[in-house]
């Protein structure tokens, strides 16, 4: 760092995360399976799909669950059946899409939850905890900080 009269001008920040707080959680936990029933009720699946991020247009959000219904075209209805698109983001927004709307009319027999409430850091690492892949097919992104 440049300093002038011993006063330091510059500090930087690098991007990271708390690995005290994100972190791999015991499946038995009892929060990651509350938050797995506030997702999906009783609902079983074998494969959780997740995004995080804003619904905006550059985010890509709807090609998302076209991709997710894509995918699951590919499987048996049974293994179909066993997954979920989890999308942590707005269901609409004027710079972004309704997704409510993209889901019914390109994903409609397919799992897709959308949760559009804040969270907490601690809530947000149950729900990277619950999933299997994590989706980002931004067109520009600067940091992907959600992957």
């Amino acid at each position: 760092m440049p300093l002038k009269n011993n006063k330091v001008l510059l500090h930087y920040v690098p991007h990271g995360i708390n690995s005290e707080v994100y972190k791999p959680i015991d499946s038995e936990n009892k929060e990651l399976k509350a938050r797995r029933k506030k997702h999906f009720g009783d609902k079983q699946y074998d494969f959780v799909l997740f995004y995080n991020s804003r619904n905006i247009q550059r985010k890509r959000t709807s090609n998302i669950i076209l991709a997710f219904r894509a995918f699951c075209d590919n499987l048996t209805p049974e293994q179909a059946d066993k997954c979920v698109l989890l999308m942590h983001t707005e269901k609409a927004l004027d710079a972004g899409t309704d997704l409510v709307a993209v889901k019914n009319a390109l994903c409609n027999k397919y799992n897709v939850v959308i949760d559009e409430s804040k969270c907490s850091p601690e809530e947000l690492v149950l729900d990277y905890n619950i999933s299997d892949v994590l989706i980002n097919i931004t067109s520009n992104e600067g940091f992907g900080i959600s992957v």
